[in-house]
C-alpha cells in the first residue's frame, strides 16, 4: 500500500511537471486596431494555434507610441506595430522586430467624398494614428511625392484607428490612411481612395516586436509567440483554407461575404508567407525613416530585426 501511494504521488508530480499539463504562458500584446492586418492574432487564438504553443495572448489596444514606451518599461510583452518600433529603434531604444505578419503595406489614403485629388488636401487636416509610426510615415511620403511639404497639411495624431474612422465620418478630418476592410466599407459609402501606400513606400505596419531584454530573459516565451504566428500565417495564406478564412473575416468584422472576400483579397497582397521581409525592402524602409526623422546615423536590417528564433521555428 505504501509503495502504491508513493507511486501515485510520483505519477501526479510527473503529470503536473509535463509540458502538456503545464499552464499556458500569458502574454500581453499591443494592437493598434482590429483591421485585417491584425486579424491573424484573433484567428490564431480562436483556431487554437497559440494554445498549441502554450501561449495565452491578451490583446490590448492603445496608441503605438504609448505601447512602445510600455514595451521598453516591461509593462507589455509584445507589440504588433513594426512602424513605431522602427522610429524607437532609431532613437536608441532596445527593441527588435522578430516576425512580419505583413511584408508590404495595404493601407490606402481615404478622403471625404468631395475631395478627388491629393493636392486638394492642402490646408486641410489628415488623421494618422501617430506621427512617427508607419501610418504617419506613409502619409508623409505620399504627400511629399505630390509636392506637398510639411506644414501645408496638418497631420493629427488620432492614437488608434477607431478614432480616425470616427473623425473621418464626422468630417473632423479631410482624410486618413486605413487598412482593409475599412477601405472597402468606406468606399462603398462614397469616400474616395486617393492613393495606396505600397505605391509610395514599402513600410512595415504589422508584425511582432519585443524588447531585447525579453528575448534574453524569456526566449521560450518569444519562441512560442513566433511559432504560434507562424502556424497561423501558414494556415491563412494556404489557398485550401481561403473559404474558411473569408467566412471568419465576415464574422470578425460583421460584414457580408462579398465585402469580406474583397477586403481579404486586398489584404493578401501584404501578408508575409513565412514571417520575413525581403532585405532590400527593409533597407528602403530604413532610408525613408532616416530621411523623415532626419537621422544621420546609418542602420542596417540587422539593427531593426532579429530573425534567429523564427529560423528555429522554420527548421523544426
Amino acid at each position: 500500500m505504501i509503495l502504491r501511494a508513493i507511486a501515485t504521488v510520483v505519477f501526479v508530480l510527473l503529470a503536473q511537471s509535463s509540458p502538456a499539463a503545464s499552464a499556458p504562458t500569458k502574454v500581453t500584446i499591443h494592437i493598434p486596431s482590429k483591421s485585417l492586418s491584425i486579424m491573424p492574432y484573433y484567428f490564431g487564438k480562436d483556431k487554437g494555434f497559440f494554445a498549441a504553443e502554450q501561449i495565452e495572448p491578451q490583446l490590448v489596444m492603445m496608441a503605438p507610441p504609448v505601447a512602445i514606451a510600455a514595451l521598453v518599461a516591461g509593462e507589455l510583452d509584445f507589440s504588433s506595430t513594426t512602424g513605431a518600433a522602427t522610429s524607437a529603434i532609431m532613437r536608441g531604444l532596445p527593441i527588435r522586430r522578430v516576425f512580419y505578419v505583413q511584408q508590404d503595406p495595404v493601407h490606402a489614403l481615404l478622403a471625404q467624398p468631395e475631395i478627388k485629388s491629393i493636392e486638394e488636401l492642402i490646408g486641410k487636416t489628415v488623421g494618422v494614428t501617430a506621427l512617427t509610426d508607419a501610418v504617419g510615415m506613409s502619409t508623409n511620403v505620399i504627400l511629399r511625392a505630390h509636392g506637398i511639404e510639411a506644414g501645408k497639411v496638418t497631420l493629427l495624431a488620432m492614437q488608434v484607428t477607431d478614432n480616425a474612422i470616427k473623425s473621418l465620418t464626422s468630417r473632423r478630418i479631410a482624410a486618413t490612411l486605413l487598412a482593409p476592410p475599412y477601405v472597402e466599407e468606406l468606399q462603398a459609402k462614397g469616400y474616395v481612395k486617393l492613393a495606396e501606400a505600397r505605391t509610395y513606400a514599402p513600410l512595415s505596419f504589422i508584425g511582432l516586436v519585443t524588447a531585447i531584454d525579453t528575448m534574453k530573459k524569456s526566449p521560450q516565451k518569444v519562441y512560442g509567440m513566433i511559432a504560434a504566428l507562424h502556424r497561423t500565417m501558414t494556415y491563412i495564406v494556404n489557398p485550401a483554407n481561403r473559404n474558411e478564412v473569408v467566412q471568419y473575416v465576415s464574422t470578425y468584422h460583421k460584414i457580408d461575404l462579398p465585402m469580406a472576400e474583397k477586403a481579404f483579397t486586398a489584404q493578401m497582397l501584404g501578408y508575409s508567407k513565412d514571417g520575413t521581409k525581403p532585405r532590400a525592402a527593409v533597407e528602403k524602409e530604413i532610408e525613408i525613416y532616416r530621411e523623415t526623422l532626419k537621422i544621420a546615423k546609418t542602420f542596417t536590417p540587422d539593427d531593426l530585426e532579429d530573425m534567429s528564433l523564427l529560423r528555429k521555428v522554420q527548421s523544426r
